[in-house]
């Protein structure tokens, strides 16, 4: 048996917060238990820089959680979605400049 199939799929998803100013973690939890958790999506913070965050839900919850993200009660909206870490990660590290090859050498940044 695959160890996916006990656990179930993953799913990522990049949210940014509305607005230019940034929030306390404390803040970005209080926006998701109203708008997730309340529609009874499980949900976990993966990062959060204050301005931009990734999520980790369910692939069967994917498409609730997109739709209350996006909510415009909701603080927060959704950037992309990926099954993986890595491609949020670097699209996060893309919008400051940085590449994949950059991030390979010695080198830290442009």
């Amino acid at each position: 048996m695959v160890v996916k199939e006990k656990r179930g799929r993953r799913r990522y998803i990049r949210v940014r917060v509305r607005g230019e100013e940034s929030i306390t973690e404390d803040a970005l939890y209080a926006c998701l238990n109203s708008s997730l958790h309340r529609a009874g999506i499980r949900y976990k913070v993966i990062q959060f820089d204050g301005v931009e965050g990734i999520l980790r839900v369910g692939w069967k919850d994917q498409h609730r959680a997109i739709e209350a993200l996006n909510d415009d009660a909701s603080a927060v909206v959704t950037k992309k979605t990926s099954g993986t870490l890595r491609t949020l990660r670097e699209g996060m590290l893309g919008s400051e400049g940085y590449t994949r090859e950059s991030l390979k050498g010695d080198k830290c940044g442009p």
